[in-house]
């Protein structure tokens, strides 16, 4: 069944993909602002830090709960029965402003979250080759990271 076939449920159900993907990065960054919090309210003056980091931590937290809800109520909807849809209601003009509007946000985010993957894997292999050093220097280790 394509888009056009499917019934308006039907298609919020198969959407809910992106709120499920959302939620899951969120609650990973989440996870390791926490991390990051434990280890850097060690040092003098560290506990302003670690204190906003808990803050962002359990706001992002709060933006991947709130997009499983989204996800599961979109997922309800996938055997709601087509409702009849009065097409003279519909302002063509303004849905096509939307849509636009719409593919914009979701290019400037797409954009954004590739810029960031890049910054990540750039500080991966920096923290990589900065293990690999400390490893050098140590000997090597006694434990197996596969």
């Amino acid at each position: 069944m394509d888009a056009e076939e499917m019934t308006c449920g039907q298609e919020m159900a198969a959407d809910a993909e992106v709120p499920e993907k959302l939620a899951r990065l969120m609650s990973h960054v989440s996870s390791n602002m926490e991390s990051h919090a434990r280890w850097v309210g060690t040092g003098p003056g560290g506990g302003r830090e670690r204190d906003s980091l808990l803050v962002v931590a359990r706001e992002y937290q709060a933006i991947a709960d709130a997009a499983i809800r989204a996800a599961s109520a979109m997922k309800a909807m996938k055997d709601i029965p087509a409702a009849p849809h009065d097409p003279s209601r519909l302002e063509r003009g303004q849905q096509a402003l939307w849509m636009r509007a719409k593919i914009e946000m979701q290019t400037e985010l797409a954009q954004l979250l590739l810029e960031h993957a890049v910054a990540s894997k750039k500080g991966l292999a920096m923290m990589e080759m900065m293990e690999g050093a400390a490893e050098g220097a140590a000997g090597g280790t006694d434990y197996d990271q596969t």
